[in-house]
């Protein structure tokens, strides 16, 4: 159902106004001035605004100028309700942000199309901000894990790394022996296991933390507000989960574990030092054993 505001000083044009909405199925609310129509647009999700344009307060046009500065998140259509007739009102009217200006007297059939074609303007818009949606959703994360992909992990690194007072623990993490894997059960199993892996450090973390995919089985893990001896009890707290658990793939399980460097960008200069720290620190993992989370040096 369509929220519709109806916005006119004059009560009785206001009223009739909302009742023949209301046969028409829409959720009308009602204003007698331009500052009233204002705070309701702001805080009501109004779909359609019916705007008179001489109202006390404020009148149609600045409000609809005013309704273009907000920063809502879906779009007001907005028709201009006046008695002006001449080409530079309904000039002025669009200028200012009206999508539709129709002239007193009118009749309820020339209300009834113009509000038709209100609503096909707003599926059109809704349907293009999904797109949009899906589209930015689809640039920022990993097409296979659901998680960040790098370059969107980077840069929620340089976000953070621009707030000084923010300290931030780092976590890279590498699946161990993940080429026998897939060279044992193949590609698809490997992507399972990648997919699995990415859910248990998802749901380990905080709702304030990142996960990004850094490289092919490398994860990387951004801890912001904690210190490196914090950040050790995080990576720690992955590594078990991920011993701890059974991977069913098809008719398959298997017992997969998991290398981790640790660091802290606050011990180095830049975030290039602290990350390539991590990364010793995860080559050392490997080299002592696997299975292990080490604290870079």
């Amino acid at each position: 159902m369509y929220k519709v505001l109806v916005a006119d000083d004059d009560k009785d044009a206001r009223e009739v106004l909302s009742a023949f909405l209301s046969k028409l199925n829409y959720k009308v609310y009602e204003a007698s001035n331009g500052l009233d129509a204002f705070e309701l647009i702001k805080n009501n999700n109004i779909s359609i605004a019916l705007i008179d344009w001489i109202m006390p307060g404020l009148n149609g046009v600045d409000l609809c100028q005013k309704i273009r500065e907000l920063n809502l998140n879906h779009y007001v259509y907005v028709i201009i309700v006046t008695g002006k007739s001449d080409k530079d009102d309904t000039l002025e009217a669009l200028h200012k942000g009206a999508d539709d200006y129709i002239v007193k007297p009118f009749s309820f059939k020339e209300l009834k199309v113009r509000l038709f074609s209100a609503e096909r303007i707003i599926k059109l818009e809704n349907k293009l901000k999904e797109a949009y949606e899906k589209l930015y959703n689809e640039t920022i994360h990993d097409f296979l894990t659901g998680i960040l992909n790098r370059r969107s992990i980077i840069n929620e690194l340089n976000n953070l790394y621009r707030q000084p007072e923010v300290e931030i623990g780092l976590i890279i993490i590498d699946i161990d022996n993940f080429k026998k894997i897939n060279d044992t059960y193949g590609h698809l199993v490997g992507d399972e296991v990648l997919k699995d892996i990415s859910r248990i450090i998802s749901q380990t973390l905080r709702k304030t933390d990142f996960v990004g995919r850094y490289g092919g089985e490398e994860f990387l893990v951004i801890l912001p507000y904690l210190n490196i001896n914090e950040s050790y009890k995080i990576a720690e707290r992955i590594r078990k989960n991920i011993e701890n658990n059974s991977f069913h793939i098809g008719n398959l399980e298997l017992k997969i574990t998991v290398s981790l460097g640790v660091s802290s960008v606050k011990k180095y200069e830049n975030l290039n030092d602290a990350l390539e720290a991590a990364d010793k620190a995860l080559y050392n993992a490997k080299k002592s054993g696997k299975n292990k989370t080490i604290i870079a040096s």
